[in-house]
């Protein structure tokens, strides 16, 4: 399966984040900032993965984990948050119902499968089903290839941010969107 597309017919399990995953979690993210580092020459992730703001965005509900199959390793991640930050965002789009995502990661030995899509389009099934209208993420401002990830999947390009190493502001809007075909999600998932 290695380099397929995940298609339609494989499913993708979401499920909250543990604090067992924590190691997985960081792993994930330092594997990432070594593949960014190298293919697009950015600093992405460059500092140590912070456990404890980990565990505390598991503690809230925010994190989940994504696996090929129910009980499997988590093969992407994603936080999703119902706050932004006011340092990136202005009060008159805070003020909007949102979602903000962060920490998107999805393990290398499955990119280029569309787990990412996949999860991304969850994500934005799961805000509208929250109220929110809008999907926001906040990127690394100097990861030209990631931008151009998120333009090619209807994301729309807000600003940037001077002087916030992650200030690339991009959102899609959430109305009518439906649940990814074959996403399941574990029961009690509170995100």
């Amino acid at each position: 399966m290695r380099g397929a597309v995940l298609t339609a017919s494989v499913a993708l399990y979401v499920r909250p984040a543990v604090a067992a995953d924590l190691p997985r979690l960081a792993a994930l993210r330092a594997e990432a900032a070594a593949w960014i580092a190298l293919e697009h020459g950015s600093a992405q992730w460059s500092s140590p993965y912070d456990p404890e703001r980990g565990l505390a965005l598991i503690a809230r509900g925010a994190t989940v984990v994504a696996a090929l199959a129910p009980r499997g390793e988590a093969v992407a991640t994603v936080t999703l948050r119902p706050t932004g930050s006011p340092r990136l965002w202005s009060g008159e789009e805070l003020a909007l119902p949102a979602r903000y995502l962060s920490s998107f990661t999805v393990d290398r030995r499955y990119a280029g499968r569309g787990i990412g899509a996949r999860l991304g389009d969850w994500a934005a099934w799961r805000a509208a089903r929250a109220g929110a209208g809008l999907l926001r993420v906040n990127v690394w401002s100097d990861n030209a290839a990631l931008h151009a990830y998120y333009r090619a999947r209807g994301w729309r390009w807000v600003r940037t941010v001077t002087g916030s190493r992650s200030g690339a502001l991009f959102e899609r809007a959430t109305v009518a969107v439906a649940l990814p075909p074959r996403v399941r999600e574990a029961d009690g998932l509170r995100v």
